[in-house]
């Protein structure tokens, strides 16, 4: 059984085809239109029903199944974002009243218990975070460097992972105080650890921890940061700890391409396969194109390796490499699909192909890599002990 894991952002539909759970059926996509657009209005569902063409328990049901809320959930969070964004974009002289009104919201009182329970401080006090933090200006340089080395970092390959850490290190020294290129660094010092990059495995994970600390530290509200700690915890096999992040990092930015990759990730290590596609698939709606596609698709080939579906594992796995062909890492899961598929000869191919990029990989050094249940592991490993990689 799997290990329990909190569920507060999770879609809750359960499709009929997982692989096209992600798309919204067209009444939605009206609804939702509408709703942007008169956002500060009162939201009366027989008039939402009537935009997306309807009835109104049909629409409802969409919501939930497709979104996991309401209607008028879905509205309280948007506004919520809306006027978090005001909040701390016009720090200098935002009105909290203002804001509120602004957003939609008339009950004050319930506005900042509506903000409170889902950002974990009241509008007021991201108000004064927000002032202090225009008095120390990030250093533009670090600011340059360090979305220099976003890419790189997320092509999750050997040569690019070093490419992105000679940016993120001078990004370091110009910022201290910057937290973002710290989780970067985090996310890159433990993809070295686990997916056979370096031969210092041990001290690469105990300074993606080390840096992953400080980062949470330095932006521990801030979702991009907290995301890609939660990726250095993950790859470093603290799945609990960061699963815990994904959930704030999503409640902080529900829109994030980057949380629903890892949120569709950690899905898939906690062995919801089927709630992995999901979140995968939000992630190529919302972002569908790199660097984050080839993860994505990787992503939801192991989904479908943990499912039994190894033919449809191999065509998903291979499309991710194809876009970014230095993660010939994930060549191990595509090797082993095709095994699984009957395809051992293709199986055979593959690995001799991964072991000319990767020399000393072994099958107990890929059962290492990821924290993937016990049974996905050992059908990994059975997959390439049979297509000629090394056992040790």
């Amino acid at each position: 059984m799997s290990p329990p894991r909190a569920s507060a952002i999770r879609h809750s539909g359960k499709d009929k085809d997982p692989a096209f759970a992600a798309t919204l059926p067209r009444d939605l996509v009206r609804a939702l239109g509408w709703l942007r657009a008169h956002l500060r209005e009162p939201v009366r569902l027989e008039r939402l029903a009537q935009v997306a063409g309807v009835a109104p328990r049909t629409l409802e049901t969409h919501f939930r199944q497709f979104l996991g809320t309401t209607p008028l959930g879905w509205v309280r969070q948007e506004r919520l974002l809306h006027a978090r964004r005001a909040l701390l974009e016009q720090a200098d002289d935002a009105s909290v009243t203002r804001v509120a009104l602004d957003s939609g919201f008339t009950q004050l009182g319930r506005f900042a218990a509506h903000y409170s329970r889902q950002f974990g401080e009241l509008p007021s006090q991201t108000v004064r975070r927000a002032r202090a933090n225009t008095h120390d200006e990030v250093d533009d340089e670090a600011l340059r460097l360090t979305w220099r080395a976003m890419p790189s970092v997320f092509a999750v390959a050997p040569r690019q992972c070093n490419e992105a850490l000679e940016d993120l290190d001078r990004a370091q020294q110009l910022a201290p105080r910057f937290g973002l290129p710290k989780a970067l660094a985090a996310w890159c010092w433990s993809q070295r650890a686990a997916q056979h990059f370096s031969p210092t495995p041990q001290e690469d994970a105990a300074r993606a921890l080390r840096l992953a600390e400080e980062a949470q530290a330095m932006a521990p509200m801030d979702s991009m940061t907290l995301t890609l700690v939660s990726g250095a915890l993950t790859l470093t096999h603290r799945l609990e700890a960061a699963d815990r992040l994904l959930e704030k990092a999503l409640a902080y930015d529900p829109r994030s391409a980057v949380a629903w990759l890892r949120r569709g990730w950690s899905s898939a290590y906690f062995g919801d396969s089927e709630g992995a596609i999901r979140e995968l698939g939000t992630t190529l709606q919302i972002m569908p194109f790199e660097p984050v596609r080839h993860l994505a698709f990787i992503g939801i080939g192991c989904a479908h390796f943990a499912a039994g579906r190894y033919a449809r594992a191999a065509q998903w796995v291979r499309a991710g490499i194809e876009a970014c062909p230095d993660s010939f890492w994930a060549a191990r899961v595509m090797a082993a699909a095709a095994v699984h598929a009957g395809a051992r000869s293709e199986g055979r191919r593959i690995v001799r192909q991964l072991m000319r990029k990767d020399p000393g990989l072994t099958v107990a050094v890929a059962q290492r890599a990821w924290p993937f249940p016990p049974r996905f592991m050992d059908c990994l490993a059975d997959g390439l002990i049979a297509a000629g990689m090394p056992r040790n």
